[in-house]
């Protein structure tokens, strides 16, 4: 009969035979000796346990042992044994795929007769670091000058944020990270602007900003990874959450930021702007009436103003005829003046910032930003053991610091881990997760570019459209440990997104019932369309609805398994496997209203629905030696994307009423199932216990995104089409890096890499026969006219080249830092044709060189600086008997960057040269303080954080030629009164510097 132990074991070894694996995660190791005191000899059969868990190892011959599967955080280790006396250290970290190692001395019996305790000493020397990575952990995260986990992230040099609030690193593109919570992949689904096949939502990176209270450690690498990582390039973020302590305990923290004008530049609405002192005055209407006087009829301010129609007969005679008599002019006189008063009443009305305005216009300094977050957890009875519990929430209120539609963008995130080991051996772990964001579709980074809207409109901020991105997952992770040196973990995750885009219809001058004027419509809204609108510079009301419509759900079912196995004291094997399968379905239209635009319009509109697949298996084995350690793994990855693709993407069915009158051809077949096989080799040499060299090589792969798979949209035929045969993108790195102590707290670590970055994904255009009749792209041999549509494919090639170097401190009882810089340049390019066309029409096929030049997004030099002094109980100054600043945190950090290259010339001879100048170097001062007041078992937290302390400034880069040229030759920007005349200087001087000026938050808090 078979028992269910024996079943275990038998599914084990299957997952070994077949090396298949991908690892959680997560974990790490803790390993060392036990020796006699007084002779040195290693001692069998110590137990060497972790308090408060069920973790544990006994030592062999040699005195070794080794504790596997460890949750990150802090321990107290105890050694015992009989006839000896009992050892413990305290305050020992573990470290997310770490080994944390041990010398345990202990004393004859009859020499130490109680427990002595130590405080473990931190490892000088990482030495099974393979790659370049950093960690922090909670006491750190909570007292770094942050609003969240992405602040963190940007406290690494090699981390980049772009303009939209997307990451990249170490040169690399975006969405080239691996983002995990307790081992799920923080994904998104859809990046793209809806309906419109290309182009990229602000702030998609939202998800990212988990509760730092209920975060226990958080590791960040940007060199190479392990095989058990897949589907990104260039990194991978691992964030382990707290499981709840043995006894209940929590903290609420409540931050706030006043009200105010968080851009550079006066009010946006000062009453100092060009329209303000014209139309907003009375006085420039009266003269523009007169000067109307004797303009020709048809285009005066009394025809914008619709008095023509309304006293047909009058007008005619006073502005065709001219035979109007004097008490006939008299009543024209009279009610032009009351026509003009009332327009200029309604002007001031529809551009005075009100929270009721039907333009949506409203005074974005009133608005306040709050933070709340939450986490709290214990047990569930008196039995720890049989059921615990940790709830982290957060609730997040930010006003946009430019107008929008949005006002304040709401973030919510929840995260409920419940945990049990009520079986032997067994561990039990179920984690719930939902995550909410209500904001813009092109606002929500700190870009002041993309912080709100554009400054067209400005008296139309209701235009843009209002997203609602909802995430739920949940996850069941089981982790049966077969003996002290093996165990098997297993877990089931399932994630639904549901982003939704919905149309909001608007005041028009095109509804007859919104349209005010002075006689037949008194009671209405809007003014009706005149030269007081300033078109030239600001959008008018002309829409009926907001731009954009989505409507996106998506499913992700992921199952993963894996086994680990202390097999030898050297060797630490990994096995295991991870599928996922997705249920996608998108909708999405761009400038249109109608729902079926994909059908019957011109579009700009986009459906798709798909079921992509991916799965991948990984071994690997670490092997740790006195002089070596060795990471060495192998990932074998496929995904397809399951859709029909079109046997002729030069004929491809068109369904659409308007277009080509080319129906295409209904032929498709299946999308090619795409296989990666990805070695990776990780090797550390520590010399001593001061050094350590270090070499990695890897092979990084990643899918393509959704949309450049999936992706259609139509307007006068195919605008854009995916393509789902992609072939993964690849990363070849290599590294080559240096540890070295400096002295007993101090830690250099030094790093050259490259990254050659091949397959990568680019734009090209397809010559069609249903393609976009307003893109015409000649004619086949047979005279039929050709129409193009953009599409994807794999013609774009990079590199980075780079040094990182890492100055930090080893020890951090009060004070620690880390500074960490980054010199690298990174270059792009572009291979094969622009356009292709079929083969009818070949001839007119042209390749372009494949020139490589500086990436737009290239930083040369990058510098993080983290400072952090920790006082704890009874330190600090003392005064009366007391110690005023004990048990408080003062944290201060630093970075600076180059700003991006961009294009000058000054002779059009010089027609090869690319990005050869740079904006200038952009840098800020964050500063945090915490202070916690014990009051029994009652703590009271209190906290200032200040945000570009010094107010430093970011330039803009200029989206105008004459503004770059009047920057570059006389130092001018779009603020700079000394250029009056320029658009932007007069209608949008806040867009001169994109960061955000001083902030000052508040926090206050209550924990037990």
């Amino acid at each position: 009969m078979f028992s269910f132990e024996k079943i275990t074991r038998a599914f084990c070894l299957l997952l070994i035979i077949s090396a298949v694996s991908f690892a959680q995660g997560g974990k790490g190791k803790i390993s060392g000796r036990v020796v006699d005191d007084r002779t040195n000899e290693p001692l069998l059969g110590v137990n060497v346990r972790i308090m408060d868990s069920k973790l544990g190892a006994t030592t062999d011959q040699e005195g070794s042992f080794a504790i596997i599967n460890v949750n990150p955080g802090r321990y107290s280790v105890t050694a015992s044994m009989i006839g000896y006396g009992t050892l413990s250290q305290s305050g020992v970290e573990v470290f997310i795929d770490r080994t944390t190692e041990l010398t345990f001395r202990l004393k004859d019996a009859s020499i130490q007769t109680q427990t002595v305790t130590i405080l473990a000493e931190r490892q000088k020397i990482i030495k099974d670091q393979t790659s370049t990575s950093a960690t922090m952990d909670d006491e750190q995260i909570k007292a770094t000058p942050v609003e969240g986990l992405r602040g963190v992230i940007d406290l690494s040099a090699s981390f980049q944020k772009n303009a939209q609030g997307d990451y990249q690193v170490r040169g690399s593109g975006t969405n080239e990270v691996s983002f995990q919570v307790n081992g799920v992949e923080q994904g998104n689904s859809n990046t793209s602007v809806p309906g419109w096949g290309g182009g990229t939502k602000a702030n998609n990176s939202w998800k990212y900003d988990v509760n730092p209270i209920g975060v226990q450690q958080m590791q960040l690498i940007s060199g190479g990874f392990s095989a058990e990582y897949g589907n990104a390039q260039a990194g991978v973020v691992k964030v382990v959450m707290k499981e709840g302590a043995p006894k209940f305990s929590g903290e609420f923290r409540v931050e706030y930021r006043p009200e105010g004008q968080y851009h550079w530049g006066n009010y946006i609405y000062d009453k100092s702007s060009p329209e303000w002192r014209t139309w907003g005055n009375l006085d420039y209407w009266m003269n523009v009436q007169k000067a109307n006087a004797n303009k020709s009829p048809e285009a005066n301010i009394f025809t914008s103003l619709g008095m023509n129609s309304r006293y047909p007969d009058l007008y005619n005679k006073v502005f065709r005829t001219k035979n109007a008599s004097a008490s006939e002019l008299a009543r024209w006189d009279s009610l032009a003046n009351r026509e003009i008063m009332w327009a200029y009443d309604t002007w001031v009305k529809l551009h005075t910032p009100d929270e009721n305005n039907p333009l949506g216009i409203y005074d974005y300094r009133t608005h306040y930003y709050t933070h709340y977050m939450l986490g709290f957890g214990g047990p569930i009875g008196k039995n720890p053991d049989l059921l615990k519990f940790f709830f982290s929430g957060e609730y997040k209120s930010n006003p946009t610091r430019i107008p929008s539609t949005e006002k304040d963008q709401v973030a919510q995130n929840y995260i409920l881990t419940m945990t049990s080991q009520i079986l032997k051996n067994h561990k039990f772990k179920f984690t719930a997760g939902y995550q909410k964001y209500v904001g813009g579709l092109f606002s929500g980074s700190d870009d002041i570019r993309y912080a709100g809207i554009s400054p067209s409109y400005k008296y139309f901020a209701s235009r843009d459209p209002v997203r609602t991105e909802l995430t739920t997952s949940q996850s069941f992770n089981w982790v049966y440990t077969l003996d002290n040196n093996s165990f098997l973990e297993t877990q089931i995750t399932h994630q639904y997104e549901k982003y939704e885009l919905p149309y909001r219809y608007l005041y028009t001058w095109n509804d007859e019932k919104d349209r005010l004027d002075s006689s037949n419509d008194a009671s209405g809204i809007l003014l009706t369309r005149g030269d007081w609108w300033d078109t030239e510079w600001y959008t008018g009301y002309e829409n009926i609805a907001t731009d954009f419509f989505q409507d996106n759900r998506s499913e992700q079912f992921s199952f993963s398994s894996d086994y680990s196995n202390q097999l030898t004291k050297s060797n630490y094997l990994k096995a295991g496997i991870r599928l996922n399968y997705w249920d996608l379905a998108n909708t999405g239209v761009t400038y249109n209203f109608k729902a079926n635009a994909f059908l019957t319009q011109q579009g700009v509109a986009e459906h798709y629905v798909a079921y992509p697949i991916n799965a991948a298996v990984y071994f690997q084995d670490k092997m740790e030696y006195e002089g070596m350690v060795a990471n060495l793994g192998l990932r074998a990855e496929m995904y397809n994307f399951q859709a029909n693709v079109p046997k002729d993407i030069f004929d491809v069915f068109y369904q659409g009423t308007q277009g080509s009158g080319n129906l295409g051809s209904l032929e498709t077949e299946r999308s090619k199932t795409r296989y990666m096989l990805l070695p990776r080799l990780g090797l550390s040499f520590p010399i001593g216990e001061n050094t350590a060299f270090r070499l990695q090589y890897g092979h990084f792969a990643s899918m393509p995104i959704f949309s450049q798979a999936l992706g259609n949209s139509t307007f006068y035929g195919w605008n854009t089409r995916g393509n789902a045969d992609l072939e993964p993108k690849k990363t070849i790195n290599y590294e080559l890096g240096l540890q070295q102590l400096i002295d007993e707290e101090n830690r250099l670590d030094i790093a050259i890499y490259y990254n050659d970055r091949v397959r990568q994904i680019g734009t090209q255009n397809v010559a069609s026969f249903t393609g976009n009749t307003r893109n015409s792209s000649g004619f086949t041999n047979d005279n039929s006219q050709l129409f193009s549509y953009d599409s994807y494919t794999n013609n774009q090639f990079g590199s980075t080249i780079g040094l990182d170097i890492t100055l930090e401190k080893v020890t951090t009882t009060n004070f620690s830092y880390r500074l960490s810089y980054s010199l690298s340049q990174t270059t792009t390019g572009t291979y094969g044709a622009p356009t292709i066309y079929p083969e009818s029409a070949s001839g007119s096929e042209t390749r372009i060189n494949s020139m490589e030049m500086l990436a737009s997004w290239d930083r040369t030099h990058s510098f993080r600086g983290l400072f952090q002094y920790f006082l704890r109980d009874a330190e600090g100054m003392k005064l009366w008997g007391i110690y005023p600043f004990e048990n408080s945190t003062y944290s201060l950090t630093y970075t600076a960057q180059s700003g991006l290259p961009f294009t000058y010339v000054t002779s059009s001879d010089l027609k090869d040269v690319v990005n050869n100048k740079r904006y200038p170097l952009e840098s800020s001062f964050d500063f945090n303080f915490n202070k916690t007041i014990n009051w029994g078992d009652t703590k009271i937290i209190l906290g200032i954080r200040v945000m570009n302390l010094l107010n430093n400034q970011w330039l803009t880069p200029p989206d105008q030629n004459q503004d770059l040229e009047a920057w570059i030759q006389y130092a001018v920007t779009s603020d700079n009164p000394d250029f009056p005349h320029d658009g932007n200087y007069l209608f949008s001087p806040y867009r001169a510097y994109r960061n955000i000026p001083r902030q000052i938050f508040f926090t206050l808090g209550v924990g037990i």
